[in-house]
């Protein structure tokens, strides 16, 4: 009987220090992202997942609700903002704002996007304001946030008006993205519709107002420009064309924009229809990436002391239709979305800042949108 209680006091002793080395927290190891969908059939339209660096192995941990269709969210603190079309009305679709607990997701707001199909959600550089664009209506609006990161009254909107040689995609103006510059001095707008980069100024409340002295930046006819990203340095802009497959470098100074150079994200030798998608700046500021559909395949540019691009890499298979990535804080991998084979496909980045190997891939319906965040 003795025997049996030492026994038995060694088990209970031993359990919580083996429990210690083979349990460990998500946030610990781990670094989180969630994930945005096209799918309208699924209810639970947001994937939460875990990237373990050190092992190369994605995991898929919980699917949550976010409304219909969340294409397009962004992370600011302990909020999570995504554009939804389930209330698709003649005029207007959703914006909503969750708080994250517990990798949950709380709503705790919701407004009308004050146009038809809400595509791109930002907040503003000082998280006084959310910006969305609506693609199809081709229009903006801001609204201010509240101190609890709810949104507020309406600030600002603007429809409008144009379009461009493109017979099937540029009938009308097409906003697909709009965030302000890093200094939050400017807020610009991708016009696909109108070939233009429309700016508007941030005044000291942190209001947009238009920009009379440069409304905007015209680039060639037909090129569609879609996304764009901002270098760290608060200088160099790279907008991402979807009609003519490019990448424009714009360079930012004393409040004026000016386009340096043009190059394209296609490899010489493709043949056929191809549609960019995203751009993105590696966190060390010396790559920037984009993708393309059609291609399906991810380019790699190194930046040039001036800012202009050089085409280094096209890394293809398996990646299929690829309408967003993300790279980690860490620099170390590229998760992406074949928004066709409904599946997230983790890559392998270089020191080099090229793309080395496919490592893994998850299911989850047409992914559409990648945030990392703490």
């Amino acid at each position: 009987m003795r025997s049996d209680y030492f026994n038995l006091k060694l088990i209970c002793g031993v359990a919580p220090i083996l429990s210690l080395i083979f349990y460990t927290p998500m946030n610990a190891q781990s670094t989180k992202f969630f994930v945005g969908t096209t799918n309208g059939e699924t209810v639970e339209s947001l994937a939460l997942c875990a990237l373990d660096e050190q092992q190369g192995t994605l995991t898929l941990v919980d699917q949550l609700k976010a409304g219909k269709r969340p294409g397009y969210i962004t992370v600011w603190g302990d909020i999570l903002y995504a554009v939804s079309t389930d209330s698709q009305g003649e005029d207007e679709n959703t914006l909503r704002a969750f708080r994250i607990q517990n990798d949950d997701l709380q709503m705790i707001s919701e407004v009308s996007s004050k146009g038809i199909n809400p595509c791109y959600i930002s907040v503003g550089g000082k998280g006084e304001s959310l910006y969305s664009a609506n693609y199809t209506s081709g229009s903006i609006t801001q609204y201010a946030l509240k101190p609890d990161g709810s949104i507020g009254e309406n600030w600002y909107f603007q429809q409008f008006e144009g379009s461009s040689i493109n017979p099937t995609r540029q009938t009308s103006p097409h906003a697909h993205y709009i965030n302000t510059t890093r200094d939050n001095k400017f807020a610009l707008t991708a016009d696909l519709g109108t070939d233009k980069v429309m700016i508007h100024e941030v005044d000291n409340s942190g209001r947009l107002q238009r920009y009379e002295s440069q409304p905007s930046i015209a680039l060639p006819p037909g090129s569609g420009p879609r996304h764009l990203d901002f270098h760290e340095n608060n200088r160099w802009i790279y907008v991402l064309n979807e009609l003519n497959s490019t990448i424009t470098t714009i360079d930012y100074k004393n409040g004026s924009f000016k386009v340096l150079s043009t190059i394209s994200t296609l490899p010489a030798d493709f043949e056929g229809e191809s549609y960019p998608a995203a751009v993105r700046i590696h966190p060390e500021g010396k790559y920037v990436y984009s993708s393309n559909r059609g291609a399906d395949n991810i380019s790699v540019f190194e930046i040039a002391k001036n800012g202009e691009l050089k085409l280094v890499q096209n890394f293809g298979e398996p990646l299929g239709w690829v309408r967003d990535f993300n790279i980690t804080p860490s620099g170390k991998f590229l998760v992406a979305g074949n928004e066709k084979t409904d599946q997230i496909v983790l890559l392998k980045l270089g020191t080099d800042g090229r793309i080395d190997k496919h490592i893994s891939t998850l299911d989850f319906p047409s992914p559409s949108c990648f945030v990392f965040f703490k």
